[in-house]
Parts: C-alpha cells; sequence; structure tokens
C-alpha cells in the first residue's frame, strides 16, 4: 500500500466524491418528491390512480437500474429527447429511487392511527389539512430508517451513472487506476469515502430518530 500514491491523487477523489453527493441530493429530493405523489396515488380510494402507481412501482423494480440508465441516456434522443449525462443520470437515479420510496411512505402513511384521521375530521379539518397536518407528519417517524437505507442505496448506486460518463467518484477512480495499475490504493480509498458518505447518513437517522421521540414524548 503507497501511502504517497493515495495522497497524489486524494484532492482528485474528494472531488468526484463531491460529484456523488451532489447527484445523490439531487437525486433523493426528486425522487422523494416523486415517490410521495405515487404513495398517495397509491393510497387514494381512485382505482385508476392507485393502480398506475402499482404499475409504476412494478415496472421500476422489474427491471435494472443499469437498463433504465441506458434507456434515458440512448433510447430518449431517438424520440428527440436529448439529456447531458449527468441530468441523464439524475434522472435514471430519481425514477429508480422513486419506485421504492413508494411503498415506503405508503406504509408509514397507512401506519397512521385511524383514531388520528378521524378527529382530524371530527374538529372541522379538510381532507387536504388532514393529510398535511396529521397523516404526513405522524408517517414520518416509522418511514424515516427504511427511507435512510434507501438513501444509502442511492449514494452506492450513483456509481452506475459512470457508465455514461459522468465523472462521479467510481468513474474518476477507474481512470486513475487504470493509467497508475495501483487498484489497491485507488479502489481502497475511493471504498472509505463511499462509507464516510453512508456513515453520515446512519448517524443522520440516530440523530432525527431521536428529535422525532423527543417531540413525541413532549
Amino acid at each position: 500500500m503507497d501511502l504517497a500514491v493515495i495522497w497524489n491523487y486524494l484532492p482528485f477523489l474528494l472531488r468526484a466524491a463531491g460529484m456523488t453527493l451532489w447527484i445523490s441530493f439531487l437525486s433523493l429530493v426528486f425522487g422523494s418528491i416523486l415517490g410521495l405523489g405515487l404513495a398517495l396515488l397509491r393510497v387514494s380510494s381512485n382505482r385508476v390512480a392507485s393502480r398506475f402507481a402499482w404499475t409504476y412501482v412494478w415496472l421500476i423494480r422489474g427491471t435494472p437500474m443499469l437498463l433504465q440508465i441506458f434507456a434515458i441516456y440512448y433510447w430518449l434522443p431517438s424520440l428527440g429527447i436529448m439529456l447531458p449525462a449527468f441530468v441523464a443520470g439524475v434522472v435514471a437515479l430519481s425514477i429508480n429511487t422513486a419506485g421504492y420510496f413508494v411503498d415506503i411512505f405508503r406504509a408509514g402513511i397507512l401506519s397512521v392511527p385511524l383514531g388520528q384521521v378521524e378527529a382530524g375530521y371530527g374538529v372541522g379539518l379538510t381532507p387536504w389539512q388532514v393529510m398535511t397536518r396529521i397523516i404526513l407528519p405522524l408517517s414520518i417517524r416509522p418511514a424515516l430508517p427504511p427511507y435512510i437505507g434507501q438513501a444509502i442505496n442511492l449514494v452506492k448506486n450513483s456509481s452506475l451513472v459512470s457508465v455514461i460518463s459522468v465523472q462521479e467518484l467510481m468513474f474518476t477512480s477507474q481512470s486513475i487506476y487504470s493509467s497508475t495499475y495501483r487498484i489497491a490504493e485507488i479502489l481502497g480509498t475511493a471504498g472509505l469515502l463511499y462509507l464516510a458518505i453512508n456513515t453520515l447518513l446512519q448517524v443522520l437517522q440516530v440523530y432525527l430518530e431521536k428529535r422525532l421521540s423527543y417531540y413525541s414524548v413532549r
């Protein structure tokens, strides 16, 4: 293990890790918004809307993410839609992540006690107010652990966008070790950077769970 090699290429790997963080963050935001919207359709009484959300989940979970990335980057141009590699990567990761967030959010929503919902209607709240003031806030705590777990998977899966030449951590690592042949040093450092990012997410989960427990006790 040559520490000099790690030190020389660490700035490039850190910059690439920043790109991984940025891609993951954007995909998490857009995937969460899309996933929540589909989850609301999934639990709605409208059978068409619910079936649409179910079909989305079935399609996304049933196909590899790599195929989805290729479809967005290489197939959409045949329809006249050309996306830069970075945008295509974010779109693919967002769409894929939303497919898993749907059931996470749905489970959180369904875990809210029916009595809380009926109490909201009893005091004259509208369905929208019941959803935003009662159901969604109460669904956060049970949905948090699987949500963070999927966020961690998102960070790791972001390495797949290297196949369309997005210069994130894995793409940069491959470029460096293919020219230096120092696979152990470069991939080992990349692995530690992925581990550091995901450790921060796990620490965030513990912190949020404690905060939510504190407010629920009060």
